[in-house]
């Protein structure tokens, strides 16, 4: 039966693809090109007597992922060496036996208790010094996440000045007293100053500076760099395929849950070593800078506008010096081609706690793959997909619940997004483990759907508008008070509102920060069109542009002078070193396409809309379409689709991939389940029972693979 089934098949071939072909049947397909990835939670109860390799074995066995992410939880700690070491020689090596890779991901030892290298948060108070100068105040400690990780408070600087109104001071009357300041710590949280600054600084007002020294060191040190290498030195024998840091960044930052009623973030990041960085890089003391962030002389707002700016910019970065550094060692150690992640966001925000983590630095990540986490908002996705080299990105997701994991991970695929799914071993209350069998059932019909999706290796969508939101706009909200969030940031912009509402009506769109264009990331084709990574684009929708730096506006400039279609949303009166820029920037406006943020004036930037029902189209030429019913039940999906004058149909089971052209009809295609498939009504492909199908034409030949365990698939052909 199967020689028959080859033979009608061979003749199908002959008059539907090409004159010459190969032909071959497979139990299932392999995955390629981009790897299937499970996190793996390593607890102490997996340690005795060799348990982990029996969960080794069922992971190997049941589940879909060609690469396991190893992780400390319930207290395993990956810096014993002694004990971690035969552990880690024995996953990889029989993880390798068994085809599978593996990857070691380090969380930050946070062992450094000294003051000098550790992270520090100040915090400011102001008091009124009586008529000797003198003054008492009793600060708390605030805003730390973990109170287990605050070493202890102490005094940092103190400056006494005339106030001439809120946020403003005679610049005659600046003093440092900070020498003329005595401070006891009763506790590891309090901090009682007493001020005693004689007559010369009588009835002026006092800023009191203290600080919080907590247990991370300073990203601007190279402690944690060091401490990093060190384990993976240690382990280096072994034959890792991955490393990661999870969410690096300084996690210490309470949430909006954990303030008080009525409270805000009104903290600092500093660090002795950030301070050198920063004179060193900048000019300017960083302690000085502190102070300018919170005060400016009388009429002279740009001074704190400046410090603000700079400080932000500078504090940013952080991370990102960590993870960069830590990439280069792992490739050292490794080997250069060794997965290199996980996901650098934090809470998926652009408004919260994450600017003071991670710095916001999703989209220089040093990755292949762009990766985020959880739900971060598709339009942000694409940029951070786009901004990275490979043609595809991940998500790491996990939920309480199993079905909000299945929904997003499927529908993803449709975007090109592969799911980095969280976790195994997972034993939290409200947590589902990825070895249940409703979860590896249902992961594994996603899954191999994403194999096929592998494959064919498409490009990433084609999308043509890119929405860039000036990162200086978000991180000061001065003057503007209003503009003033919880997290002390602009969060008033929307920006990620306004990318998923311009998406759900219909337009794709990859959200990116301004950041792109100060680092040349992103640029101007000759011809005027944005690319970034090879990734070009029709038009730009700009948000908030004020502080913009200097060749971000001159990116504006260039790219309307080259008749780019531009809407611009929000002013700019002052550049990043708070210059007047009030009548440049009203030549940048004056000239927009579209003044104004506006959905239903997208059209005049040239922009049409996505429609593909279920389906995707992306730069490469070829189409995706996806239907999560047809995959979780018996029935079956329909698509349609018209490239170069002909119109193509099908009828499948989950997943659809194909390219094709006038010339040479389909010269790609991938799905599950299909079922049939027609050009302009003409049936080209028939099968009696939905199968997993891949084709491809190349250089004259076309090979088609069919996946089946019984191999007896018989081609029903029509209008031969």
């Amino acid at each position: 039966m199967k020689k028959t089934a080859l033979s009608i098949l061979f003749l199908l071939l002959i008059f539907r693809f090409t004159e010459a072909q190969t032909i071959q049947y497979v139990p299932k397909f392999a995955n390629e090109n981009h790897p299937e990835i499970g996190y793996w939670f390593i607890s102490p109860s997996l340690l005795p007597n060799d348990n982990y390799l029996v969960h080794l074995d069922t992971i190997a066995q049941k589940c879909p992922y060609t690469l396991l992410f190893l992780t400390a939880r319930d207290g395993a700690n990956f810096y014993n060496f002694p004990l971690m070491h035969p552990v880690f020689q024995k996953i990889v090596s029989q993880a390798h036996k068994k085809g599978l890779k593996v990857g070691l991901q380090l969380w930050g030892n946070y062992k450094d208790t000294t003051t000098v290298g550790s992270q520090r948060m100040i915090i400011e108070n102001e008091v009124l010094l009586d008529q000797a100068g003198n003054a008492g105040v009793t600060v708390k400690a605030k805003y730390v996440r973990f109170p287990d990780r605050l070493l202890h408070s102490d005094l940092f600087r103190v400056f006494a000045f005339r106030k001439t109104s809120d946020g403003f001071y005679d610049p005659a009357t600046l003093k440092d007293i900070t020498s003329k300041c005595q401070a006891t710590t009763p506790d590891k949280e309090t901090v009682t100053v007493s001020i005693k600054g004689g007559a010369s600084v009588k009835g002026l007002t006092a800023c009191i500076m203290t600080q919080q020294t907590c247990s991370q060191s300073s990203m601007w040190g190279n402690v944690e760099i060091n401490g990093f290498a060190e384990a993976m030195k240690a382990y280096s024998d072994i034959p890792f395929d991955g490393f990661a840091l999870d969410e690096y960044g300084n996690k210490f930052v309470a949430r909006e849950a954990e303030l008080k009623p009525g409270e805000a973030f009104r903290g600092r990041w500093y660090s002795a070593a950030m301070a050198k960085a920063f004179k060193s890089t900048t000019g300017h003391s960083l302690e000085k800078t502190l102070f300018d962030a919170r005060y400016a002389p009388s009429g002279k707002p740009e001074v704190r506008i400046s410090a603000i700016n700079e400080y932000m910019d500078f504090m940013r970065k952080g991370a990102l010096r960590v993870e960069s550094a830590v990439n280069l060692k792992s490739k050292e150690i490794f080997g250069k081609d060794i997965f290199n992640g996980i996901h650098n966001t934090y809470h998926n925000s652009l408004v919260n706690d994450e600017i003071w983590a991670d710095g916001i630095g999703w989209w220089d990540a040093p990755r292949l793959y762009g990766q985020t986490d959880e739900r971060t908002p598709t339009p942000t996705q694409m940029g951070i997909a786009m901004a990275h080299p490979k043609n595809a990105m991940y998500n790491q997701f996990y939920d309480k619940d199993l079905e909000p994991v299945l929904v997003k991970a499927f529908s993803d695929l449709r975007w090109g997004i592969r799911t980095h799914y969280h976790a195994l071993n997972d034993k939290r209350p409200n947590r589902f483990d990825l070895e249940f069998p409703e979860a590896i059932e249902g992961i594994n019909k996603i899954e191999n759907c994403a194999r096929l999706l592998n494959k064919f290796n498409p490009s990433l969508p084609k999308i043509n508008l890119l929405v860039i939101f000036g990162m200086d706009a978000l991180c000061n909200w001065y003057p503007n008070v209003s503009d003033r969030g919880i997290y002390d940031i602009n969060d008033k912009m929307r920006v990620e509102e306004k990318g998923i509402e311009i998406w759900n009506a219909g337009y794709l769109n990859a959200v990116v920060p301004s950041d792109l264009i100060a680092s040349k990331k992103l640029t101007l084709t000759k011809d005027g069109k944005p690319v970034m990574n090879g990734h070009t684009f029709d038009a730009v929708l700009f948000l908030n542009p004020q502080y913009a730096k200097e060749p971000v506006l001159k990116f504006l400039e260039e790219y309307e002078a080259k008749g780019g279609k531009l809407m611009i949303e929000g002013i700019a009166d002052h550049d990043f070193k708070a210059n007047d820029i009030t009548k440049r920037f009203a030549a940048i406006r004056e000239k927009a396409t579209v003044k104004g943020y506006s959905v239903e004036a997208l059209p005049k930037l040239g922009l049409s809309k996505n429609l593909l029902p279920d389906g995707c189209r992306n730069e490469d030429g070829s189409s995706v379409f996806i239907d999560r019913p047809s995959l979780i039940t018996d029935a079956t999906a329909n698509f349609n689709v018209t490239i170069d004058g002909d119109k193509y149909s099908g009828t499948y089971k989950g997943i659809a991939i194909l390219a094709a052209d006038n010339k040479h009809g389909i010269t790609k295609l991938a799905a599950t389940g299909l079922k049939e498939l027609r050009r302009n009504g003409e049936i080209i492909l028939s099968f009696k029972n939905p199968v997993d199908v891949f084709a491809e034409k190349l250089a004259g030949q076309a090979k088609i693979t069919i996946g089946d365990p019984s191999c007896h698939i018989v081609p029903l052909i029509n209008k031969m």
